[in-house]
């Protein structure tokens, strides 16, 4: 099973953009599904991360913010599959 990743971010956010475009590149592979949530939608994301997005939550956990980058979240999401 590939894991689920949930991206946090706003609308008119160029790095929330960007992000969501590695997330489609990485789902393309078959390494992932993911969704996009939302801070200013949800009162208590809002307020644990304001202006500190994008996060890039796996298992409720963040894995990674602000710039993602694809090369590390593939040896990431590949190392998690050797493990299973």
């Amino acid at each position: 099973m590939v894991p689920h990743l949930q991206l946090l971010g706003r609308r008119q956010c160029c790095l929330c953009d960007e992000a969501k475009l590695v997330l489609e590149q990485l789902a393309d592979k078959g390494l992932c599904t993911w969704e996009s949530v939302d801070v200013d939608r949800d009162k208590g994301l809002l307020v644990r991360y304001g202006m500190d997005v994008p996060v890039l939550l796996l298992d409720g956990r963040p894995v990674a913010k602000h710039r993602l980058d694809l090369p590390s979240l593939v040896h990431m999401l590949q190392g998690r599959e050797d493990a299973t």
